[in-house]
């Protein structure tokens, strides 16, 4: 009997283990080049070719692809959206990539389906209804509780609708700037109320946009993280559009913790500490600990702790400055009271005595944790105690002299 009970848990072990190993990539790719109501000026030459590229280049990281470029409106793409977002699990990185027209309403950015009809100032309700809010996309895969969200929005182009007089429906080109939720990284083709460039103008014989065949690129770059992604791509992008001369500056978002770690294409950036990121394999968080007395908010999971106080400088922008240093920050704090982080002596909310408070503009790097406190050091040197919760990651700034 007690060989079989020791047979039994070895078998409940290993699949354990492998639950924890099961942490999957999942792709929803998506390209529109026609918008038959729109008339033949909102048609886009490279969309569906973009889509193509980015599909074949995830398919071959080891992404479950699912590519969505033919027939493309709002109930087929909800329909395979809706299946896409079940197949994401607990633990999951789920990554979305559309490119085509997109628009902004109040704020809020839209992705525009291929059967989206012709739309006149003053029917933003109908505008609304017939497109694709972003913020709910993401939403959805959060809520299939996918541990890092990756949002890649090549949409930028002109408005596709017509202006009448002084009024349009939206933007008149680009999108608007908006905070992703947290776990959420956000990259996109250009700035706030710029136009992405389809193609270059003149003779342009590659096949993809401004924003995809630079994205592309990088994708192939191993354990490029999310941060060096983003800073890279849009560096690129923008010396590209000068060329024409075109102003297209790409934007990124991150509120993923341990962006700094996560690398699209699955391996280690060079920064990243031996474990494995959480990211990648979902791991039990610890058992919760009363949260500072500044702020309260659910506790997710945990950090994974950082091995040098200064980061060393990777591959792409940030080996351009060595000066210069990815830094961490607090997050989530409650503008409308304290606005504070506490830095303790002691990784305890009652232990120990307050050394300073540290406001949202305050750096520093993740030396190692206990329990949901990590230990940090400041850019001065001060090293002390702060609630994992509210630390987020990351902002780039010259190191301290």
């Amino acid at each position: 009997m007690r060989r079989l009970i020791c047979v039994g848990l070895m078998l409940l072990a290993c699949a354990a283990g492998g639950a924890a190993r099961a942490a999957t990539r999942h792709a929803f790719v998506v390209g529109v080049d026609a918008y038959p109501n729109l008339g033949a000026g909102a048609t886009l030459e490279r969309p569906v070719a973009d889509a193509g590229a980015v599909g074949a280049v995830l398919d071959a990281l080891g992404y479950r692809v699912t590519l969505l470029t033919a027939a493309v409106t709002q109930e087929a793409f909800l329909r395979r959206f809706g299946r896409f977002a079940d197949q994401v699990q607990p633990g999951d990185t789920a990554l979305f990539y559309f490119a085509g027209h997109g628009i902004a309403l109040q704020g809020t950015n839209y992705l525009l389906p291929a059967d989206i009809p012709a739309i006149e100032p003053g029917q933003e309700l109908l505008a609304r209804t017939r497109a694709l809010a972003e913020a709910d996309l993401s939403a959805a895969l959060r809520e299939r509780g996918a541990r890092v969200v990756v949002m890649v929005i090549d949409a930028c182009r002109d408005n596709p609708f017509p202006r009448k007089g002084t009024r349009s429906l939206g933007l008149a080109r680009g999108l608007s700037r908006t905070e992703p939720a947290e776990g959420v990284f956000s990259l996109y083709a250009a700035g706030a109320g710029q136009q992405a460039l389809d193609r270059l103008p003149g003779r342009d014989a590659n096949p993809n946009s401004v924003f995809t065949r630079v994205f592309v690129e990088q994708l192939r770059r191993p354990g490029l993280n999310l941060i060096d992604l983003g800073e890279t791509v849009r560096d690129e992008v923008v010396k590209l559009a000068e060329t024409v001369p075109h102003k297209q500056v790409p934007a990124y978002y991150n509120e993923v913790r341990g962006a700094r770690f996560i690398s699209l294409s699955g391996e280690a950036g060079r920064e990243a500490p031996a474990p494995a990121p959480a990211a990648i394999a979902p791991s039990a968080p610890p058992p919760p600990s009363p949260p500072p007395p500044q702020a309260e908010r659910p506790a997710p999971p945990p950090v994974a702790p950082v091995a040098a106080a200064a980061p060393p400088a990777a591959e792409g922008p940030a080996s351009r400055d060595a000066r210069s240093a990815l830094f961490n920050h607090p997050i989530m704090l409650d503008s409308r009271g304290d606005n504070w982080l506490a830095l303790r002596s002691r990784p305890s909310a009652r232990e120990g005595e307050r050394l300073r408070k540290l406001g949202p503009e305050a750096l520093f790097t993740v030396e190692g944790s206990q329990g949901l406190w990590l230990k940090v050091r400041l850019r001065t040197g001060e090293t002390g105690w702060v609630h994992g919760d509210y630390v987020g990651c990351c902002r780039r700034a010259p190191l301290a002299e």
